[in-house]
């Protein structure tokens, strides 16, 4: 019998879980998805504890069902599963545009796994985005909306 999530977890609790569930849809714009992932705060978890500024840590990495490397990354810190905290009890919160920007080219992510609102990128997705998308306060860049908010660069208009 396969578990059925509860009515919370069918709820969404922040910006990027409403693009998300959108994201289901079948007129919806995976660059809404994409920007909101980039824009907002994402969660990993991680054995170890941040303590300071040049802290490193070793997130938790599954292995999807193909048996290839993913980062785990969490849209809120409730969709961390038991499961995971045992593994990693330390949840840390960063930028969804760190996560890209750091992941590099032979891992995948896959976000909030076994969740309502969740979705799989390969590393070619991965290089992909890192490609098509940059901070819009790059040099060079027009002006947008929001300090620190990710635009898509180039390509067509979305």
């Amino acid at each position: 019998m396969t578990e059925q999530p509860s009515p919370k977890d069918m709820q969404p609790l922040n910006d990027l879980e409403e693009k998300l569930a959108r994201g289901e849809q079948p007129d919806a714009n995976p660059v809404d998805v994409i920007l909101a992932f980039l824009n907002n705060e994402v969660y990993i978890v991680s054995a170890d504890a941040l303590e300071g500024a040049d802290s490193q840590v070793e997130p938790l990495v599954l292995a999807n069902s193909s048996g290839q490397p993913v980062l785990a990354v969490f849209s809120h810190p409730s969709r961390v599963a038991e499961q995971y905290l045992a593994a990693a009890p330390n949840v840390l919160g960063t930028q969804g545009s760190a996560i890209i920007g750091n992941l590099g080219n032979d891992l995948g992510m896959v976000i909030n796994p076994g969740a309502a609102f969740g979705f799989e990128i390969d590393p070619e997705g991965v290089a992909n985005i890192r490609r098509d998308f940059k901070p819009a306060d790059e040099p060079g860049d027009e002006p947008a909306g929001e300090p620190g908010e990710t635009r898509r660069q180039g390509g067509d208009p979305a």
